[in-house]
This record gives structure tokens, sequence and C-alpha cells, in this order.
């Protein structure tokens, strides 16, 4: 297979892939810790507050299909993500309030021009077919990701990592050297969906990882089941038997309606409508996130008349953003300003776009592109994708703009990524830095708005490079400034996620990652 191909095949097998609480604050209410509830919940919340060992819950997700897989390395959809997230964990993570953690990892130590890296890991941590979690299985996790026969989804990430020379100092430690300065190796690895480690010899048709549960059966496009892991390394945990993850559902409605009628417990990523559907002294309460997924729409930046900067300019003009938010998403989001990173402690708050639907006219009049006609591939991947394409259509007919919008299968999506010429991803939080290697890169695996900026390629290099977090920022910020000013991302909102799940239910905190139940944090999770 060609390399053209292999990363045509690492397309089709897209993941993913990334504040203030609005109306979540104030919806308020008593039933999970670190939670917003729906008013009126608590008819049949449990008083209990210690978890309790056993018992197996069934999780609803829609987006399954028969793409669906356990590779650590090659997540499609968001069944995928709680599966990988089930499974396999990262040498680090991102908490629940999007702060960078270490996990199967001890330390991190850099030289004095980040060219080199002493990882320590934790000790007494097993595979679950038993096998001794050691040094070697990084190095193998690493090789396996950024293969050059056969790059696949995080390998834009590693690409700085020298990976023939990395040495294995002892069971435990091992020697990372990078081609070119690699600050924020700690922070790229905290995508634990591109970078769960896997033992030496993995084989993703019998997966094997360090996660809380331990693989039982899979069936593509209908349900993964997953058991207790009993030598997982944080002790006392999980507390559940097993996890059901059910994609067959084909709609929202049909998901609900297994959770109303006691078929599952949980039904993750809930289209947020559905919570007016909670009604007072109910059976059913929902986590509220805050907001941390986004959806943005992109233009792709090489062909017309996306090509042009002034039509880009006047597209992002166009979006009331906060009437798509009240009308796509029923409230749940704050306004984005086509930056990502929202959490990132380097975000640039100043970065404000007007709706200013007047200038938008003067730009595509600059442009040549007055009363212009585009297609919009939409895709409804994730709840308010859809609604927000037709919004943005209604909103555009007022600078004479008409959206067509055609409306796609996952997967002619996925078949055809990057292809469209104005289309809609989404994203969960990752480090601003880290989303840049995968979204917004010439060598970026999804790199849908077709970015190649000399300059800001330049400087992310150089971002890279600085070990001094807060010189580093400040060249992050004239990245963002390009972002802003010249690329080809709108990102209008950025999303809360919502659950919704049985009163029995526990364990599961808010996060901000955008990523359903907090971070999937089964490990935690009981029934009560």
């Amino acid at each position: 297979m060609t390399d053209n191909e292999h990363r045509s095949q690492s397309l089709l097998q897209h993941r993913f892939g990334r504040r203030e609480l609005l109306r979540g604050a104030a919806i308020g209410g008593a039933g999970l810790a670190g939670t917003a509830l729906i008013p009126g919940l608590t008819r049949r919340a449990i008083a209990a507050t210690t978890p309790k060992k056993g018992g197996d819950l069934r999780v609803a997700i829609t987006g399954g299909g028969s793409t669906d897989t356990l590779d650590a390395h090659t997540m499609n959809t968001s069944p995928d993500l709680a599966r990988v997230m089930t499974l396999y964990e990262g040498l680090t993570t991102l908490d629940n309030d999007g702060k960078l953690i270490n996990v199967l990892a001890e330390s991190f130590e850099p030289n004095a021009t980040a060219t080199e890296w002493i990882i320590k890991l934790r000790k007494g941590v097993t595979f679950h077919n038993g096998k001794p979690f050691k040094a070697e299985d990084v190095a193998f996790t690493f090789r396996r990701i950024g293969d050059p026969k056969n790059p696949l989804q995080g390998a834009t990430g590693l690409k700085p990592v020298d990976l023939d020379n990395i040495q294995i100092i002892d069971d435990h430690t091992l020697r990372v050297p990078t081609k070119t300065p690699f600050a924020t190796l700690p922070e790229t690895l905290s995508a634990v969906y591109y970078f769960g480690v896997v033992p030496v010899g993995y084989d993703p048709k019998n997966p094997v990882g360090t996660g809380p549960f331990k693989y039982g059966s899979f069936t593509p496009g209908q349900q993964s089941v997953f058991k207790r892991y009993d030598g997982y390394w944080q002790e006392g945990l999980p507390y559940l038997d097993s996890v059901t993850i059910i994609d067959s559902f084909q709609n929202d409605t049909a998901a609900f309606n297994a959770l109303q009628g006691g078929e599952v417990d949980v039904y993750a990523y809930a289209t947020l409508s559905l919570v007016n559907q909670i009604t007072q002294g109910g059976d059913l309460k929902a986590l509220v996130s805050k907001p941390g997924l986004y959806v943005p729409f992109y233009m792709r930046t090489d062909v017309a008349p996306f090509d042009d900067v002034n039509v880009r300019k006047a597209f992002r003009l166009l979006v009331d953003r906060q009437q798509l938010i009240d009308q796509s998403l029923s409230g749940h989001g704050i306004v984005g300003n086509d930056v990502f990173g929202r959490w990132d402690p380097a975000f640039d708050n100043s970065l404000v776009r007007p709706h200013d639907v007047d200038q938008a006219k003067f730009l595509l009049k600059k442009s040549g592109h007055e009363n212009l006609t585009v297609e919009l591939s939409s895709v409804d991947l994730l709840p308010g994708m859809a609604q927000a394409a037709q919004v943005f259509a209604q909103q555009a007919k007022a600078a004479g703009v008409t959206v067509n919008i055609r409306q796609l299968t996952t997967d002619a999506y996925y078949s055809n990524y990057g292809k469209w010429a104005f289309t809609q991803d989404y994203w969960v939080y990752q480090p601003y830095l880290t989303v840049v290697a995968l979204a917004t890169l010439p060598t970026s695996p999804y790199n849908g708005t077709h970015w190649n900026n000399a300059h800001y390629n330049s400087l992310y290099d150089q971002a890279q490079s600085l070990v001094d977090a807060s010189k580093r920022a400040e060249v992050i910020h004239e990245m963002q400034k390009i972002d802003f000013e010249e690329g080809g991302f709108i990102i209008p909102s950025f999303n809360q996620t919502i659950d919704l799940m049985a009163a029995n239910v526990q364990g599961f905190e808010s996060a901000n990652t955008g990523n359903a139940l907090g971070n999937f944090g089964f490990a935690k999770a009981w029934l009560a």
C-alpha cells in the first residue's frame, strides 16, 4: 500500500480527531457531584454517597457503523472514543478542568533545549493480559503511531520525536530524543485517543490496554462489552462489573426511548433539546458539562471562492453567533470567535468577532463574489450539528449569499474527508498546539481547510521549541491572530455536552473537554 493510500485509509478511520457556565450554571440542582442538574430530577435521587461494587452499566451512543474500531490509534467517531478511553490510557491526560496530569508517566524531564526528554513511568501497572507495563511498551507505541510506512492519526504530533533512537534506560525509564526542539511533548500525549499505550506485539483484533476495563466482545455498529479489570492499578477501581456500549441506535429518538424504557442506563451525547423532556419528579437526570466541544465550519482555503481571504472574512461576519447557539443548541453553549483551544492557558480572549452583515457585503463585493451561491456539505455527527448548518444558511441570506445544504451520510463524509469545499467537523478540547498538529499544518491528518501558511508553520516550530511557557504563549497568540484574521475555520460556539441517565447512576462528574460522561469516567461510575 502506498503512503497516500495509508493516509487515505487513516482519514477513513477519522477520530474526532477539543469558561463560563452560561445556562448550565443557572440550571442548578442536586445530584451528581460537580454537575449541573435539570430541576426536579431528585424524586429518585440516591442519598447514598459511598460507591458500591457490582452492576452492569448500559450506555447508548449514536454514530456507530461499519467502520467501528477497537484500535487504540485509529479512532473514528464518538462510540470509538468511548471504547478507546475505556480500554487504554496514555502517559498523560487532561483532567475534568482541562489541565494536564500524568497517568502512566510519573514525570517528564526535558533538557535545557527540549531536544531530549527523560520519562519515568509508573510502577505496578499491568496490561489486561497480565504483562507488566514497561518502557519498551512506550517505545513500541510511539513507533507504531509514527511508522512512516503506515502513519496513524497521532503521527504528525510525534513528528519531532527521533523514533529510531529512543533509549530504554531501565524498565521504567526511557530517554526520548527529538530531531527538533519539542517543549510540549507531555501536552501532545494528553490526547489519549491518539496516544494510548499498548504492549509490545499489540494486536487490535485482541485489544489489550491498561484501562479500568478489559475487552469482552465487539460487534461493529452494534455493541461492545468491557469487563472490570481486577488488576487495575488504581486501588479499589473500577466499581462496575461491566460496561456495555450500544451504538446501534440510528437516531436520538431511539436512544432516548431506550433510556426511558429502561433498556439502557445512560444516553451519552444526548440531543440538547431532549433536556426539556426531562420532567418534574421524573426518574432521569442530566449531566451538563462546561462548554468544550466545538463544531467548526471548514472553508477550503485552496479552492474558490474560499481561496480569497475576503470571502472567508465575510462568511465569519455573517454568523449571528448567539442566535445560532439559541436555535441549534437550545442555548447550551457560549460564543466562539473562530479560534480553537478555548481552555488553553495561552488562549487569547481578546479576539472577538462581531456580527456585521454590511461589512460582509462589502468584502464579498470587493472580492467579486456578490450574490454568491455555495454548497455546504453537512453531516449530522453530534447534537446541534445539522441544525447549525440550517441556521447558518438562513443567516447568510441577509448578505445575498445562498447556501444550499447537501446532507451527507457518515460514510460519505468520511470517505471524502478533506475534499469538501465547505463542510463541518467536530472536535473536543485539546491544547492549542496539539490541535495545530492535527488540523492546521500541511502534514496534519485532519487539515480539512487545506491551510498552509509558511509564517504560521514557522511559528508552530518556534512555539514547540520554547521551554518558557510565557514566551511560548506570545508565539501562540501570534498564531491565533493569524487563525482569527486569515484561517479557514468558522467556530461559532463552544458547546456543552449533555448526558442523560437513570437516577441510580452515580460517579460521573462534569468536565470541560467536550467528552461525554466526564471524559468517559467509567472507572469511578457505580450503580446505587
